[in-house]
């Protein structure tokens, strides 16, 4: 059974999500785990309500409360992460590394489409506007950021980097440890400022 969870150990991570106000890290086996714990209460249910004996409706009754009990738990852990990954999300969206970390693949995909969703949100209300505050300067300088973020700066890694998706919408990485890579000019500097990079200098 080490691929089921126990009740006392989703009770124990929805109190940590209760009490932190960051992610609390997750296996990714969670998912799995606590399907197979419900599937198992199921099984004990069924196996036991058409008997007569007083032990078995006994045991048909905490089961069944048990599951009850646990669905609202798995409701609770997962309203809260949803709405600490929406923040986080809001939080950085202008940031030029995002962190990831303590997300569960399905969660790092609803982290990654909602900055997506919001940044779309602000271009479109911006672009109505754009006449209203278009300037000679303004556009000079929106030309300039635009050549600047095509610079690419070849390094070599000296850590591995996780994937991560940088302000241009475009995922890079993983990357492994000593791995050759070109990689946007800001982020390679702030790579190399981090002592994760050195910067391949070509003859």
């Amino acid at each position: 059974m080490a691929d089921v969870i126990s009740y006392e150990e989703l009770r124990r991570i929805q109190t940590l999500e209760r009490e932190n106000k960051v992610l609390q890290d997750l296996e990714p086996s969670f998912f799995k785990k606590v399907q197979e714990y419900i599937k198992t209460k199921e099984k004990i249910i069924e196996e036991n309500k058409n008997s007569d004996n007083v032990f078995s409706k006994q045991i048909v009754e905490k089961n069944e409360n048990e599951l009850k009990n646990i669905k609202k738990i798995i409701e609770d852990i997962c309203g809260r992460r949803r709405r600490k990954i929406i923040l986080q999300a809001l939080n950085n969206i202008s940031a030029r590394v995002h962190n990831t970390e303590h997300m569960l693949p399905e969660e790092e995909e609803l982290y990654n489409r909602t900055i997506e969703i919001i940044r779309t949100y602000t271009d479109s209300f911006i672009s109505k506007f754009e006449k209203a505050l278009e300037s000679p300067k303004p556009e000079i300088e929106e030309k300039s950021k635009q050549e600047e973020n095509k610079d690419f700066k070849k390094l070599k890694l000296t850590d591995s980097i996780p994937e991560f998706l940088w302000k241009d919408n475009q995922k890079y990485g993983p990357y492994e440890k000593e791995q050759e890579v070109e990689l946007p000019k800001e982020v390679g500097e702030i790579l190399i400022k981090e002592g994760k990079a050195i910067e391949i200098n070509e003859k």
